[in-house]
């Protein structure tokens, strides 16, 4: 039968707050990001760094306090810039830890809650929503439609698939959290798992490691593929 793996979300209420609240929101986010001990600050995706969210940090809380010496009524439009370039940047840190708390502990739901709450972060629900899960849709003749849980526009999702789950095969990376892989081998177990590369902003050069290795891949799912009633090679993002 086929299966699935829980994706615990974290809820975005953050983007509700005002200038004011989001200076020491994001300075907690990234002080609890430099000691914790399941979400290594290392692993914050390039180029991201602390230095520079701190620095995004400390200019918007410069206009906050200068706004509020004034007295001023309205934001400048210097603050809405710096706070929205800093509330995109805390977008791919919660998908950072999302990601990386979802990977350590596939389907963990009272322990990706801890520790989420360590960062002032609460889960949506509880993960059970459609674009949540990673699952598969459906298997056809010698095919498989497989979902990864959604994390932006933007993003480049990676999958790899194996019969024995000791070698591996990857196959093309989509920018659609949903792929339906062709030619599969027939009558047998095939376990897939995948991995994200999270958006990055306009103007913002993506950047991958020279390692292959480095993929932070999923836990496994797997069906059993019926025989194939086509012919062709092709994986077709949805």
């Amino acid at each position: 039968m086929k299966n699935t793996i829980i994706w615990v979300k974290a809820a975005k209420d953050y983007h509700n707050k005002t200038s004011e609240q989001l200076v020491p929101f994001a300075t907690a986010l990234i002080n609890q990001l430099a000691i914790d001990t399941d979400v290594p600050v290392g692993g914050m995706p390039a180029p991201l760094t602390t230095a520079t969210y701190n620095t995004m940090i400390g200019g918007l809380n410069t206009d906050v306090v200068a706004r509020q010496t004034t007295r001023a009524a309205t934001l400048t439009s210097d603050e809405l810039s710096k706070g929205s370039i800093l509330l995109h940047n805390t977008d791919i840190l919660i998908n950072y830890i999302e990601s990386t708390c979802n990977q350590k502990f596939p389907g963990d739901v009272a322990h990706i809650t801890t520790i989420f709450a360590r960062f002032g972060l609460s889960p949506v629900g509880k993960g059970h929503g459609h674009k949540h899960i990673f699952r598969i849709l459906s298997v056809a003749g010698g095919s498989a439609t497989i979902e990864a849980p959604a994390v932006g526009v933007g993003a480049t999702y990676h999958w790899r698939r194996s019969t024995d789950q000791v070698t591996w095969h990857q196959v093309k990376s989509s920018h659609k959290s949903t792929m339906i892989i062709n030619n599969l081998p027939h009558d047998v177990r095939v376990y897939f798992q995948y991995d994200f590369s999270p958006p990055v902003g306009k103007g913002v050069y993506p950047t991958a490691s020279a390692n292959a290795d480095d993929y932070h891949w999923s836990s496994s799912i797997s069906e059993v593929i019926p025989a194939s009633t086509t012919t062709g090679n092709t994986l077709n993002p949805l």
